[in-house]
This record gives C-alpha cells, sequence and structure tokens, in this order.
C-alpha cells in the first residue's frame, strides 16, 4: 500500500528553518555535498534528488521520480535553525523547506528491486576481531583501487556500507552477530565507476588488475554476495517545481 506524504508546513508545526537560501549553482563542479554546524546546515552543488536523499537518509537508488532537471539542475542551500538541531533534527526541517520551496510532494512505497543477500561463503567466514575503531571509511589508492576501511562493524553496518558502493539494496542474511574488522580492498570495473559517478581516472592499461568487490569479499571475508530481489523501501517524487531563488 502506498503511503502518500504531502509535505506542508503547517503539518510539521516547528520544524522549519528560521531562515533558508537557495540559489541555482551554475559552476559546473562535481563536487557536492552537505556540512552540518549546531544549528546551520550547507548543502552544495545538489540536485533536488540528493537532496531527497539527504532529507530521507536514502540512498540512490532509493528515489524514484527524480527526471530531468530534478537530476540535474545543481542548487546551493544555506539553512539557519532558531536552535541547535537535536541528533538528525535537519532532516525534517529540510522536509519542510523541500516542501514549501519546491512544492514537493512524494510518497512512499516497497518495490521489488534486484539487490543482494550478504551470506557466508561455503568455507565460511575469515571475519577478523575488530579494533577501537567505530568509523567507516573509503578510501581510493594510486592504483585506482578502493579500501573499505570497517574495523569495528556489524554485519548490518557492512551490508549498508556494501549498498552504497554497489547502487543496489544489500541485506544482511549472514547470522553473524557481533562486530568485526571487515576492511578489505577490491579494483572496482569501469560500469560501477560510470554508475557512481567516480571521477577518478581508470588505472593504467598495463597495471595489474586487483579483485573485483565479489571475488574480494569472498577471498578476505570469507562472505559472499549473493544477488536476489529484495524489498525496498522507495521515496517516489510525485510533483516538484523549480523553487524561487532568494
Amino acid at each position: 500500500m502506498k503511503l502518500l506524504i504531502v509535505l506542508l508546513g503547517s503539518l510539521v508545526c516547528g520544524q522549519s528553518f528560521e531562515a533558508a537560501s537557495i540559489k541555482l549553482n551554475n559552476s559546473g563542479g562535481r563536487g557536492q555535498g552537505i556540512s552540518t554546524y549546531p544549528a546551520r546546515i550547507k548543502v552544495i552543488n545538489a540536485p533536488l534528488k540528493l537532496c531527497v536523499q539527504i532529507a530521507w537518509n536514502v540512498k540512490d537508488f532509493q528515489v524514484s521520480g527524480a527526471s530531468g532537471w530534478m537530476d540535474n539542475e545543481r542548487y546551493d542551500i544555506d539553512a539557519v535553525a532558531a536552535e541547535p538541531f537535536k541528533k538528525d533534527g535537519y532532516r525534517a526541517m529540510l522536509k519542510t523547506l523541500l516542501a514549501e520551496r519546491f512544492g514537493l510532494v512524494i510518497h512512499s512505497e516497497t518495490q521489488e528491486k534486484q539487490g543482494y543477500a550478504l551470506v557466508v561463503a561455503k568455507n565460511g567466514s575469515k571475519l577478523h576481531p575488530p579494533v577501537e575503531d567505530p568509523g567507516i571509511q573509503f578510501s581510493r589508492t594510486a592504483s585506482g583501487d578502493t579500501t573499505l576501511k570497517a574495523p569495528n562493524v556489524t554485519m548490518v553496518q557492512l551490508a549498508s556500507a556494501l549498498s552504497s558502493q554497489l547502487s543496489a539494496i544489500v541485506v544482511d542474511k549472514t547470522g553473524i552477530e557481533g562486530r568485526f574488522d571487515a576492511s578489505f580492498q577490491w579494483t572496482p570495473d569501469q560500469a560501477m565507476r560510470l554508475k557512481s559517478g567516480d571521477p577518478a581516472p581508470a588505472p593504467p592499461p598495463d597495471a595489474t588488475p586487483g579483485p573485483s568487490i565479489f571475488t574480494a569479499i569472498q577471498e578476505k571475508l570469507g562472505l559472499r554476495l549473493e544477488s536476489r530481489k529484495v524489498p525496498t523501501e522507495v521515496i517516489v517524487i510525485d510533483h516538484a517545481q523549480r523553487p524561487s531563488e532568494n
């Protein structure tokens, strides 16, 4: 069943920014993202689709209906709250702002999407004991390989991190409890680079390619990514319009 969500400021009283500026970004730059402060957020060079991702805390493949200008035109948003945010309180305020300034109307639904199940490989897991460092970080080596630094994660957290890299839902089906050092390295193929919008150049032709993400996770962690249809929560954009700048 579809859940219709019409976001109007009057329906979320007290969840609005005190002041907000939205401007079209015509720089042509590739960099984009969000900076958060105790009572302020800045969204830089972001299309409406990314703003929806931020507000609903979902990934790219979980937003549907963002075609044309919604996925191409970039905006800068600078919004200030009357008092410091409580945890992720800025997300509710951003939802209100998108409704007020973009006329955003969305609904959420569950769709069967092609994704992956994270399972234990045939010969058992090779997970290492955790290190006292809870951060999850992706980095790029000089040769173009990707390193996932995940020294203290649960399997649910690992599945979520892999989901970002694969642009598809990944669910934990390992049955493994606790925390582990699940760090490993792989070589992204060209299709994955293009899908993720990775600006990094491909490695030189004479470079020896490393394992794919699928091979690396099995060899290093004793886990496997099994392709399957997975129920996925999706945010569907029903209506939006270009904002008036201020």
